[in-house]
């Protein structure tokens, strides 16, 4: 089992004080949790995107290569890259170089985002999302695995023999994920032979292995002759116990969902509703990973046991949790958790 380490960067007030750091500090704690990932044991480490939201990551590929010049082993990767929103030939120079300055641990992860309204800031049609995406993934693989390409597409000016610069080092491409959440999307990324990405936010418990058994059969069906590779993202937190996990997250976890899920449904976040994968911290079963380290082992495992998937990521910076429970709680995992889970 691999392990990642995922921040979306949000920048939000702690709910407890009402207090809100600069945005130069938050972006301190940013490199600062990012940096920490390969020490600690990491295998990847992913940054996302967002645009125009109090999420103060836009371009993660910076975040990406800064990391690149301080560290040797760990993969580098997105979580995810909106697609859509990117011209796919400066997207695929963008990673080529990552690739080419890391010595080939660059990754990608792309998905389509959950706030329509962005669309309209972009001039794009936010239900040609999906047609975007698809586009430019075609475009992606066309531009790292032919050196002569001409092409002619529906969202960006066609192509005339050009050859992408530079090459990847990892051959035939960077890998590629996509963001999925249904068993159905998740056949889709595998017939394409690419990676999936899998967030416990978006369905009970009981959906995640139909969506990694119809992942795996469609693989399966393609006959594809490279290797699947399936990341499971999960919100953590880790305590000395578990009670102190669970009152922390009943401060820190509710608000923070309440305003994502806004982002979703337009609804003011006080009228937000959670699901009950989410609001029941106490749930072996339930969506966000959190208690003692001998508890988060628990669901840890209780989650491998779904389905055959690769990378377990934890996301841990999020919410306005104060900086030194985050790091806690990061030392705890990558100390006393890993280790036990990544041991024969």
């Amino acid at each position: 089992m691999e392990f990642g380490l995922l921040t979306l960067g949000d920048h939000r007030a702690d709910p407890a004080t009402g207090e809100r750091t600069s945005q130069a500090q938050r972006h301190q704690e940013i490199l600062d949790y990012i940096e920490s990932a390969e020490p600690a044991g990491f295998d990847a480490l992913l940054v996302g995107e967002h645009h125009f939201s109090d999420f103060i990551v836009s371009v993660p590929q910076v975040f990406l290569a800064w990391l690149a010049a301080r560290t040797s082993k760990i993969r580098l990767g997105t979580g995810v890259t909106l697609l859509p929103h990117h011209d796919a030939v400066r997207l695929a120079e963008d990673f080529a170089t990552l690739d080419v300055v890391s010595g080939g641990r660059a990754e990608l992860s792309v998905g389509r985002g959950v706030e329509r309204a962005v669309y309209g800031q972009f001039d794009q049609d936010a239900d040609k999302a999906l047609e975007m995406q698809q586009e430019g993934l075609e475009l992606l693989v066309k531009l790292w695995t032919e050196r002569s390409v001409t092409w002619e597409g529906q969202f960006r000016a066609r192509l005339n023999d050009v050859t992408l610069e530079p090459r990847t080092v990892q051959q035939p491409h960077v890998p590629i994920s996509i963001a999925v959440s249904s068993p159905e999307s998740a056949a889709h990324a595998a017939t394409m032979g690419h990676g999936a990405t899998i967030s416990l936010l978006y369905f009970p418990r009981e959906v995640l292995p139909r969506v990694l058994d119809g992942y795996h059969k469609a693989w399966q069906e393609a006959g594809h002759d490279h290797e699947p590779h399936v990341t499971v993202h999960a919100h953590t937190h880790v305590a000395p116990t578990s009670q102190e996990a669970r009152d922390h997250l009943g401060i820190y976890q509710f608000p923070f969902q309440r305003w994502v899920f806004s982002k979703r449904s337009g609804d003011h976040p006080d009228d937000v509703q959670l699901p009950p994968h989410i609001t029941d911290l106490a749930n072996p079963e339930g969506a966000i990973v959190n208690g003692s380290p001998e508890e988060v082992l628990d669901r840890v495992g209780r989650i491998i046991d779904c389905g055959d998937f690769d990378r377990f990521t934890y996301q841990g910076d999020y919410g306005g949790q104060p900086w030194p429970l985050v790091k806690r709680s990061l030392d705890l995992f990558s100390t006393e958790v890993m280790p036990r889970i990544a041991a024969p």
